[in-house]
């Protein structure tokens, strides 16, 4: 059985993936809410409070972000120091941190957006943070392949803790789904399911990519 770590496992992502695969995948998580995650007092930027695994890694997830969105007038250099902190140092610190426990094929999987692809107002931040994702996902797979794999999630806006505040009524909801091609906004399995195929036996000739799962916002016109 695969040992994954979940960082950031109080994710509603990272909950539809233990609920599910957990006959396949050995989870090893982390959260700030010590009941779900496996160390008590979880915290991101400080590593004092990273769980050492007792056998190596196989898959490491990192869920932590932000969404951001504000007119740029209105954002703070606060603003891109708190999403960047988040969103990138957490990732660095999680990977410098537990590279020496990967196995061999070990698959890592990061998160960045849609607005990474495609201009959308309010997103300064977001976009900004998240194209760094990216730009890191393609660096660390050149850099570490054949050994390991990296690659990188886009997905557009999903149902989730972070996204309640968006979807806020079944106005707002209406408006962005008309925004999908697919009429639409995502859901956890969408992007689980993404998750799954990339830990799984079925991607290992997969590295370097920078996967949409958005309902064809960023490429087709409505």
């Amino acid at each position: 059985m695969k040992n994954v770590l979940l960082v950031g496992a109080n994710s509603t992502v990272a909950i539809d993936l233990y609920d599910k695969y957990s006959e396949k995948y050995n989870f090893i998580k982390l959260s700030r809410n010590n009941d779900i995650s496996h160390v008590e007092s979880f915290d991101l930027m400080d590593d004092s409070t990273y769980l050492k695994p007792s056998e190596n890694l196989d898959g490491v997830v990192y869920f932590p972000g932000t969404i951001n969105l504000k007119p740029f007038d209105s954002l703070k250099v606060s603003d891109y120091q708190h999403d960047f902190n988040i969103n990138f140092i957490g990732l660095v610190k999680i990977l410098k941190f537990y590279k020496p426990f990967f196995n061999q094929g070990t698959s890592c999987i990061f998160f960045s957006t849609v607005a990474a692809k495609k201009g959308m107002p309010f997103h300064a931040s977001v976009s900004s943070v998240k194209s760094a994702i990216i730009g890191l996902t393609k660096s660390l797979a050149a850099e570490w392949a054949p050994k390991y794999r990296v690659n990188c999630v886009l997905p557009s806006i999903f149902e989730s803790n972070m996204s309640q505040r968006i979807l806020r009524n079944d106005q707002v909801k209406e408006k962005i789904k008309e925004n999908h091609p697919l009429k639409r906004y995502g859901n956890k399995k969408d992007i689980s399911s993404m998750v799954n195929f990339l830990l799984s036996e079925q991607s290992t000739w997969i590295t370097g990519q920078c996967l949409s799962v958005d309902g064809g916002m960023s490429t087709l016109s409505k």
